[in-house]
């Protein structure tokens, strides 16, 4: 749960306004995707570590993503090293973890109401063809969601594992173990689900209605010298590839 969760900090990306931190998951996440050198995503894993120095992030944080996503990241690594070389497994295990990372850094950085009101505002150009303001609110929901429902798998496999239960046995056992959890979690969720929609409806909601928010955003100097640098940052990886083809 640490690895998604919202880290209070007083840091240069804390203070910085949202939609610039999205800008820069954009284009970092570009990058890692599109970039098919092994050096390239060795240069994008060192920018990542710099984004979690100047967050005030802990890198226990980045290890953590890394533990939480072992197996996905060993099952990429082998079968890519099956298919190909231990070059190109190695490239696609680093772009991988740079998308994992990118992710952490931006939840770690950026409270969730604002990361959506953020979202929101930069989305608004397409208010006349999609509803905007519902994508973001199911977005926010899905992003409070997500911590609550580890806390509650956590939960519950200890009281499994109180039972009996033991997820470190054969996979037979481990798969009803899984089983034995998914349920009531899944349960759980719909509990918390009808729980909010209820409390919506007697707010008053009303989908596509205009609302007012409780953070107002504001981009300042540092947020466009901080856009600059990204952009310098961009042009030169761009020149650069450009030098070496």
């Amino acid at each position: 749960m640490d690895s998604v969760a919202y880290s209070p900090a007083v840091s240069y990306w804390h203070s910085r306004d949202p939609r610039l931190k999205l800008l820069v998951v954009i284009v970092g996440a570009t990058l890692a995707l599109t970039e098919n050198t092994l050096g390239g995503q060795l240069v994008l894993f060192l920018f990542h570590l710099l984004l979690y120095f100047t967050g005030g992030l802990p890198l226990g944080r980045g290890w953590q993503i890394f533990k939480s996503f072992r197996w996905l990241l060993l099952i990429t690594f082998l079968l890519n090293l099956w298919t190909g070389s231990l070059g190109a497994a190695t490239r696609y295990l680093l772009r991988l973890l740079n998308l994992l990372l990118m992710s952490s850094w931006l939840l770690g950085v950026t409270e969730s109401l604002t990361l959506i009101k953020g979202l929101e505002l930069s989305l608004r150009p397409l208010r006349r063809i999609l509803p905007v303001g519902e994508i973001a609110m199911v977005l926010g929901l899905t992003l409070s969601f997500f911590p609550l429902l580890l806390t509650e798998a956590r939960e519950i496999m200890l009281a499994q594992q109180a039972r009996g239960v033991n997820f470190k046995t054969n996979w037979v056992k481990k798969m009803r173990g899984l089983l034995a959890m998914v349920i009531p979690l899944f349960i759980s969720a719909l509990r918390r689900a009808l729980e909010i929609a209820q409390a919506m409806e007697v707010r008053g909601y009303v989908p596509g209605a205009p609302r007012g928010s409780l953070y107002e955003l504001a981009w300042g100097k540092q947020d466009s010298i901080a856009f600059g640098l990204i952009l310098c940052f961009v042009l030169l990886w761009w020149g650069a590839k450009a030098f070496l083809r």
